[in-house]
């Protein structure tokens, strides 16, 4: 079951691209380097082509600024102001990644190639051979290094806005591709609400803005960036277009340091406005986004915490197992010892004598509940007797605050019925009246899973019920029995003595416990443990003069702790 934590988030800084194979390694001089998967044997053609397929742009062997031109054409990216002891673009990404100019001992950059003026190939690293210089034209899907050019401007109206490096010229065609493939959307000169219609098209965004008159969209943000209405006055817009519907050639309106530019046909290489929804961009990394009018919410995983659920907490701190598991933090999550007869990722499968339970992390509505446990094979649970509710209490962990839909119901003509119709046979407070309407039972963890009724289309968590049956093939090992349920999706295997795990496949060195006395018992690699009680414990010791362990173990004594048995 997985709990969450909600946050409200009313603004944020984003520097990625939606689309493709693609890796983020870093950013220089406000350009974002990706890796990017391409298609083919690695020619400079391919890497160009890979690069413009996601809207980025590519960079060349060297990084272009300063006299590091010798390997570098106009069309490339140039890395203004990297300072990585190198002109090659690759060394400056290694130094920046990995502290190393020898890019191919970055693994980073493994099977990354770059455009490479003058060749056919492109230039690319191995870092798991340790090469570099590789040819490209002998190298085929690898990863092109690419790179993308974006500025967050400002937030307003649900709508983040950001500034968008085009590649080509400045038409609406390219800039609304530009967007696009960043993952965004874009507006229009004219802002699209109310009487704010001209110039503007119905695949634009809209949005308000403040005062009574119509602002055009560069207008507007100018205002919120500079305090001025004048955008060409405004540093964080030079050179910045949106969508012209009515322009000549296809031409986009934008600001440059001259004034208004209604030609943008004619300027290539420029930036496009793009604005994304909150949730467009996926900013919660391990969480889901919810939109809301002004804002978005991260409703975080597990584990997890921060602006954009990117902070790892104490993931056992939520009590993720059921039925009684152990929760155990590990580096990627987290993982559950489960007790005895219980399986799944959150130990959510109970085997019980003859019947199987699987414990719901969803809330849904009681008919919606009924028809997800058809689904996996089974049925929503019953409840006959007091045995049956007394049995699933005991496995409902008390503390959580989360109540469970049975398959009972009150009607408006009789007491408490089993999903049959028959009559239930409990005692109070299973014994209802009849309710003003159909009702549905709920297993109440405010009343210790005993039974209260609530309307059905309420969404609370529920149990699904299964008969448990011999497994058709049994996956139980060592003469362990092996039974099924839920359509064999769960399986559980009962070990003979002697033997542990879930298909019995481990040897339990400590069933029956061999120690003398009692004395704890613990399994280790190829043997046991045997812990002495403290209070049995003397100067001195010699538990292997009594030669404790049996055949082929070995006897090797731990001071006065206890003794360990070992086998070879």
């Amino acid at each position: 079951m997985m709990w969450r934590l909600v946050l409200f988030v009313t603004a944020l800084g984003w520097s990625g691209y939606s689309q493709g194979e693609q890796e983020y390694l870093t950013t220089l001089e406000k350009w974002d380097l990706f890796k990017v998967r391409a298609s083919g044997p690695m020619t400079n053609a391919n890497v160009q082509a890979a690069c413009e397929a996601e809207g980025l742009w590519h960079p060349c062997y060297y990084t272009g600024h300063g006299t590091c031109t010798g390997v570098w054409t106009s069309e490339c990216v140039k890395l203004d102001g990297s300072d990585g002891g190198s002109c090659r673009t690759l060394s400056v990404l290694s130094n920046s990644l990995c502290g190393t100019v020898n890019a191919h001992e970055c693994k980073a950059l493994d099977d990354t190639f770059v455009y490479q003026p003058g060749s056919q190939s492109a230039y690319g690293v191995d870092y798991d051979t340790g090469h570099w210089g590789m040819e490209g034209a002998n190298h085929t899907d690898k990863y092109a290094l690419c790179a993308g050019q974006q500025e967050y401007l400002t937030t307003w109206d649900g709508l983040t806005f950001y500034k968008v490096r085009v590649k080509g010229e400045m038409t609406n065609t390219n800039l609304v591709a530009t967007c696009e493939l960043s993952g965004m959307s874009y507006p229009c000169h004219g802002t699209g609400l109310g009487t704010c219609t001209s110039h503007w098209s119905s695949d634009c965004l809209r949005f308000s803005h403040t005062g009574s008159s119509c602002q055009n969209t560069l207008t507007f943000l100018s205002s919120r960036l500079c305090g001025t209405t004048t955008a060409y006055r405004c540093p964080a817009l030079q050179n910045t277009y949106v969508k012209y519907p009515s322009g000549y050639h296809d031409s986009t309106y934008g600001v440059t340091t001259s004034g208004w530019d209604s030609s943008g046909y004619r300027s290539s290489d420029r930036y496009a406005v793009c604005a994304a929804q909150h949730c467009d961009i996926s900013p919660c990394l391990h969480g889901t986004c919810v939109q809301a009018l002004k804002n978005h919410t991260c409703v975080c995983d597990a584990g997890w915490s921060g602006e954009y659920c990117d902070t790892l907490t104490d993931i056992c701190s939520s009590n993720p197992c059921l039925s009684g598991g152990t929760c155990v933090t590990e580096e990627t999550g987290y993982s559950c010892t489960c007790p005895p007869h219980t399986t799944g990722n959150n130990c959510e499968t109970v085997l019980h004598t003859d019947k199987c339970y699987r414990i719901s992390a969803d809330r849904l509505p009681n008919q919606e509940a009924t028809m997800a446990c058809e689904d996996i094979h089974g049925h929503l649970v019953k409840i006959n007797d007091p045995v049956d509710q007394q049995v699933l209490a005991g496995y409902l962990d008390t503390g959580r605050n989360v109540s469970f839909w049975t398959s009972n119901k009150i009607s408006t003509m009789s007491l408490c019925t089993c999903a049959d119709g028959a009559p239930l046979s409990a005692t109070s407070p299973w014994m209802y009246s009849a309710a003003d309407q159909d009702m549905c039972v709920l297993l109440d963890s405010e009343a210790g899973y005993t039974g209260t009724y609530q309307p059905c289309a309420e969404e609370h968590n529920y149990v699904c019920q299964s008969e448990a049956v011999t497994c058709q093939i049994n996956e139980c090992q060592n003469g362990g029995n092996c039974s099924s349920c839920f359509g064999d999706s769960s399986v559980f295997c009962d070990c003979p003595q002697g033997f542990t795990g879930t298909f019995c496949e481990t040897v339990d060195w400590c069933d029956p416990n061999p120690c003398p006395l009692d004395w704890a018992c613990v399994n280790q690699n190829g043997g046991i443990y045997c812990a002495v009680p403290s209070r049995e414990r003397t100067s001195s010791s010699s538990f292997c003069a009594a030669a404790p362990c049996g055949p082929g173990l070995t006897c090797k004594e731990d001071d006065t702790a206890g003794y360990f048995c070992l086998s070879g």
